[in-house]
Parts: structure tokens; sequence; C-alpha cells
């Protein structure tokens, strides 16, 4: 191994004073050997004062022990895996990675980007040879019994073909060294952009050309006109931190700027942001205060004002003069555009390609509506240069690639003929990449929560499949399936301990237990169900789920699905003959969405639980409608409760002097308070009949029901909500009742 050794030597010295990053995968059979101490060494003598940072996963196997004792001998920082977000924002100059015992496509994304210009990453993973044989804690995980087939290592495969001979990075085992291009390109670039106007120790921290671009254009926030400024960038440009120079200057230039309220879907999303604040308020004599929650900075003080931060939702109802909304992508379009409206000043960043979400659905959806709203008051900033290494660094590609960060569908102008596609997962991670690309990019376009660990749950999960339409060899519409249920006896007597998959029977187990025999059916769950956006609204997710339900008839019992609702979202599955039988009983704290569970029963014996379920799910959901439910939007209430299957007329339970009381409420001889409860078993009654048996009511008479009624909400509010004067829905209300009651 001497000569090989030397090859691994010499490209670490002659990388270091490079701008672009180096990649060691060195096989665990060479542990013990020194190999990994050795190139750390040589490391360390080009570099000096080099940052390094291990990552681990289990310290007490035989590797575990061999590679913590290799790494000792340079000074570092030691982190477990589950703590790799606590790194995010940081930098360091070398990175040692334990891949023996795990290769969570989501870790791999955060930790090789705290990686600068120069510096090495080494991984320490089985020989390629080895990948069959390969099981990793997440592929454990994933597994779900009964479905404890073969697993796969299809992902961790493609990671390996796809790492090995690829330029900045070498491959080292005990009989064959790999090694790829090493990297030419020298320094940075440096900023050549003329300032503006702000002080000129903010423009200083610039990195990048780009970002002096949009500190200037946050200049343009000051004054009294609307403004929205959206900077769009990939991973590692350097967004987050401009955003927190801005938010200084902005606090630090203008008395208007008080108060800045920055969101995101999660306060780790920001910590960058508010570390630059900082830096920037104290490069300008400011003494900082923050404030910190669970470990994160959420306020940033000084005495020219304050930065602080809030969850979407809670970001609404802020008097903040201003809203930075940092990874917009990753949350839903129509919180994005409340808080548009709620603010006259607003800056949005977006992730183009990356973890945290995809830029793209953001800029083919959020764009045009930005467009349409605001026109000239729209600045957009692309930012491309990286900051931490250099435009052509290799190893970003390599990122990229191997975990389909830039995946995206392929344009459809037209669809001819359409056919079903079973898609054979073998072929997908070994010899189809262009569409495993379309169908990974599929899915991020149209799904706000993807994330790179989808990918092992697509290839290795035994009871994972996929599905797709496709026209002229373009993926038009992307099924990600898992199969559940088919529990045996002594698993459903454990309900309560399963912790993973077998999500709708679990729920029926929960909450309707006397109807376990659910669980033993078998089903399946669509994961995600993806549209090329050119396309919606032209029956083509219909027809996926129509394709899918003539495979699986006679083989399984029912299909279901769970998802974040919105009511056009439910109205789909509704239409396509699914009906609603749970409920989250908490909103998303990021989308503020409901989760439902939705299932179509193919069989007679699950058509028959189905039905009884859906009932006594209805009857849950009434009476929650005053507590747990009372905040639900009205839109959504009612399309929940609109699909009653079956032929079941249900009959108002008045007891004691309800039913006089409701008489004398329609002869105007109380008011509606004092006839409150007859009102709601009248109207209980109409939301527990079935669709034929039901008195045919508007969307807006349910809608009154549910606010008033139901929800028991103010009359104010009710008409607040309505756009109608209380008078009138009083009249409304009566005329309601007066046909229910004549029905019922």
């Amino acid at each position: 191994m001497t000569e090989e050794k030397e090859t691994v030597l010499k490209s670490i010295e002659l990388n270091s004073t490079k701008n672009q990053r180096l990649l060691i995968y060195i096989t665990k059979d060479l542990l013990g050997k020194g190999f990994v101490c050795e190139s750390l060494i040589t490391f360390n003598k080009v570099r000096e004062g080099a940052s390094t940072l291990f990552v681990y996963k289990k310290k007490e196997t035989e590797e575990g022990k061999l590679l913590g004792e290799e790494v000792k001998c340079v000074e570092r920082e030691e982190i477990h895996y589950q703590d790799s977000s606590r790194v995010l924002g940081k930098t360091y100059d070398a990175l040692v990675l334990d891949v023996i015992h795990d290769l969570r496509p989501d870790d791999i994304g955060k930790l090789v980007e705290v990686v600068r210009g120069g510096g090495i990453i080494i991984m320490v993973g089985p020989r390629v040879e080895e990948v069959d044989n390969w099981v990793t804690d997440y592929q454990r995980e994933i597994v779900v019994e009964p479905f404890q087939g073969e697993m796969k290592a299809r992902f961790e495969k493609r990671f390996l073909n796809r790492t090995i001979g690829r330029d900045g990075i070498i491959y080292v085992s005990r009989d064959k060294v790999v090694a790829g291009k090493v990297s030419n390109e020298l320094g940075k670039a440096g900023v050549s952009e003329p300032f503006g106007s702000f002080p000129r120790e903010l423009y200083e921290m610039c990195l990048t050309n780009e970002q002096v671009k949009v500190l200037k254009e946050c200049e343009g926030l000051k004054g009294k006109g609307k403004y929205v400024l959206l900077v769009r960038a990939n991973r590692g440009r350097g967004k987050s931190a401009i955003l927190g120079i801005c938010a200084s200057a902005l606090i630090y230039s203008s008395r208007e700027f008080r108060e800045i309220v920055v969101t995101s879907p999660y306060p780790d999303n920001v910590q960058t942001l508010f570390e630059f604040a900082v830096k920037g308020l104290e490069s300008l004599g400011q003494k900082v205060k923050l404030k910190e929650k669970e470990g994160y900075i959420v306020e940033v003080w000084s005495r020219k004002g304050k930065v602080f931060y809030l969850s979407p939702l809670s970001a609404l109802k802020s008097k903040a003069n201003i809203a930075i909304v940092d990874e917009a992508s990753g949350i839903p379009i129509p919180i994005l555009l409340s808080i548009m409206r709620s603010f006259w000043r607003v800056v949005f960043s977006s992730t183009t390609h990356g973890y945290e979400g995809s830029g793209r659905a953001f800029a083919i959806r959020f764009m045009k509506r930005l467009e349409k709203e605001r026109g000239e008051e729209l600045k957009v900033v692309e930012m491309e240069t990286p900051i931490r290494y250099g435009a052509n660094d290799p190893i970003e590609k390599w990122l990229y690639d191997v975990l389909l960060l830039d995946a995206e569908p392929q344009e459809v102008k037209e669809i001819k003929e359409v056919s079903y596609l079973k898609v054979d997962r073998d072929s997908l991670f070994s010899t189809q990449e262009d569409l495993l690309r379309q169908l990974v990019g599929l899915y991020v376009l149209t799904h706000y929560r993807n994330r790179p660990n989808d990918l092992v749950l697509m290839g290795d999960a035994p009871h994972h499949f996929l599905r797709a339409l496709i026209t002229d060899s373009k993926v038009v519409s992307a099924l990600h399936l898992a199969y559940e249920g088919g529990l045996k006896e002594e698993l459903i007597k454990e309900a309560e301990k399963i912790r993973k998959g077998h999500l709708i029977p679990v729920l029926v187990l929960r909450y309707y237990p006397q109807y376990k025999a659910f669980a033993k059916m078998k089903g399946v769950r669509v994961v995600r169900i993806a549209v090329h956006p050119e396309h919606w609204n032209k029956g083509i997710g219909s027809l996926a789920l129509t394709k899918l339900e003539e495979e699986l008839r006679g083989e399984v019992d029912w299909i279901g699905s769970g998802f974040g609702s919105t009511p056009e979202l439910l109205r789909f599955w509704l239409r396509n003959g699914f009906i609603p039988i749970g409920l989250g009983g908490k909103p998303n704290e990021v989308s503020g969405e409901f989760t439902v569970v939705v299932v179509k029963p193919l069989s007679k014996r699950a058509e028959d639980i189905v039905s009884e379920v859906s009932r006594e799910f209805r009857i849950r959901f009434l009476d929650s409608l005053f507590d747990t439910y009372y905040n639900m939007d009205s839109y959504l209430a009612q399309v929940l409760l609109s699909r009653s299957p079956g032929e079941y007329k249900a009959k108002p339970e008045f007891h004691g002097s309800q039913g006089l009381r409701l008489e004398s409420y329609l002869n105007k001889y109380i008011t509606y308070e004092g006839a409150s409860d007859s009102i709601r078993a009248l109207t209980k009654a109409h939301f527990l009949s079935g669709e034929g048996k039901r008195l045919s009511l508007t969307q807006e008479e349910e809608r009154l029901l549910i606010l008033k009624v139901l929800q028991g909400k103010p009359w104010r509010i009710v008409g607040k909500i309505l756009h109608r004067k209380v008078a009138n829905l009083r009249e409304e209300l009566m005329e309601v009742v007066k046909r229910m009651r004549e029905y019922y």
C-alpha cells in the first residue's frame, strides 16, 4: 500500500492550496493501519491550525473503537450523528464521517457542506464488493413487521457506484486506489461590486458580489412603499448570513425598523441569520443581548431595536415592521401569501436545490402569485457564487448527484397516450437514472416536505413500491406507496408499541378498537402522489389512483393516505371515493394543516368496517368542533363532513324540553341563544346522515351551521368570516333550521 498511500497524501497536499474540497473514501478493512491518522496529520502539516470535526455513530463496536483511536492523532471536535444540526452554519477544514454503521442522506447533505475549500472529507465505510451485505441503522429502522422481506441496499449501491472515480474523490481499499482528478482552481474571486449607502462595515462583511447586491437591495426596504425582495440560491451561497447582515443594517439605519420578525420552518433554520445579525450590530459598536429557547437563539436585542423569531403561523399576527422569511420553500404557499399580505415589506429567501425543500416548486408556483400581486414592487436576486469553496467544486457536484438534490422532472408540453408503469426498483437505482431523476424531481416539485432520506425508503424498504404514469418516456404522475396491515393477533395486542409503519391500521386500533379486524386486512398507503405542474386539474392524479385501484383490487382490502389537509386537496381524495376516518388533534407547527387520514375500501369486509368507522369519526369530529377544532377553517370542516357513505338518515336526539324549545325558536318566541342546544342536536343529525339521505344545503349554509352552531363562535366573528351582516345571518340560520326541522 506504500505507493497508494503516497497517492493519497500527495493529493491532500496538492488540494490544500486550492479552493475546492477533496473526499477520501477509506474502506473499513484499513482501520487500525493508520491510514485515517496519516491523512489527518498530513493535512494538518500543510494547513496549520486546521479545525477537524469527527462525526461518529457507534464507538462501542470494533470498527468504531478503531476509528475513534485513529482520529485521536489530531485536535478535533466530536459529535454524534443525532447532533449534526448543531454544526450547521459552522465551517471546518476537515471532516471524518463514520458511514460504516449508517448512511442517512439527510446527515450527509448537512455535514459535507460544513467543509471549506481546500479541506478534506474522510468517509470510512465498507468496500464496494460488500455493499449487498451492508445493513445500516437507518435500514433497520425502516423495516416494518410483517414486511420483513429481503432488504436491498439499492440506494447504498448507487451511492458508491456514483462516488468511485469521480473528480475530487479518492477511493482507497485494501487492494486498490481509484483517484479522481484533483482540482486546479485557486483562491476566491473576491468582491468587486460597488458598495451602497448602508455602513461600510456591513458591506465589508460580504464575501461575494451577490451578497453585496442583496444588501444594496435591502436599502430599498426603507421608505413608505410596499416592497418584496426575493433571494434565491443553492445551499452554501451565504443567503442566511446576508439576511442577518441586512437585519442589522435596517435596525441601525432606520427608526421604522425597530422590530423585525424572522420566520422559517424551524428555529434551527435561522441560527446563521441571527449570528450575522449579532456580528453586524457589534461591528457598528452596538451592545447586543440574546434570548435563547431550547438551545436556539430566538431574539437579538440592541438599543436600536430587535430581531426575533416566530413560527410561520405566529408571524402572521406579529406587529413587527417587516418580515424576513428564510427557507420559504419549506413553508406552504398559502401561508407565504398571507405573510406577504400582512406586511408592507417582506424579504423571502428560498433554496433553489437542497435538502431544506424545493425552490423549484417555490419558483414555479409562488413566483407567479408574487408577480401577479406585487408586480413592480417585487425585486429578485439570484445568488450563484459559493461562500465556503470554489464555483466548480467537484464535491458539491457529487453531493447533488448522489442525493439527487437537483433532480427535476422533464418538460411535458402535451399528453398523448398515457401508460401505467410498475417501476422495477432494481433497475431504477442502477440503470434508469433518467427515470429516477424524473420521479424524485416530481416528488420534490409538488411536496415541500420531501427529504433525501426518502431515497432510502424508495430504494431499500421491503414494503415500499413505486408506480408512475408515463407519456412519451416522460413522467406525468408519480406514486410512492407502502403496504400496511396484515397484522397478526400478537402484534395487534401490542398496538401501542407499534412505532413505525402501519399508520392507518394503528389509527383504527387506537381510536376504534372494536374494529381490530381491520388491522388484519391488507392495504396500501399512498405515501406521495405527484402530478406534473404543467398538467394539474386535468384528471391525471385521479387516473393514477384509478390505475392503482385496478392493479390492487383482489390483492388488498383497502387503499388509504394521510396528508396535511387543505379543502382543495381533501376534495381531490373525496372525488376519488376516499372516506375520512381520522384527523390529527393539533395543526402542523409550520403549515397549520391538520393531518387527515382517508380510506377507500376495495373489499366487502373492508367496506362494512370503513362505513362504521366513518360514522364514528363524524360523531367524534362533530363533538370536538366546539373544543379541539374550534379554530379549524370552516371550509375544511365542511368538506370533511360532506362525504357520508351509506343510506343512513339520522334522527335528532332531543332531550327534555329541547324539542319544544326548538319550536319556540322557529315561532320567534325565543332567540337562538335560548335554543342553541336544540339546534345543535338537529345540526348533528344533518351531518351524520348519509349523502343520499341528507337535506340539500349549500356550502355557505353548512359553513354557517359549522361556525355558529358547532364551533359556537360569537355572531360578530361569524359575520366577519362570512362577510355578512349579523342580522341577515340570524334570519338565514332560522330558515335553514326550519328546513332541517321539516326534513329530519
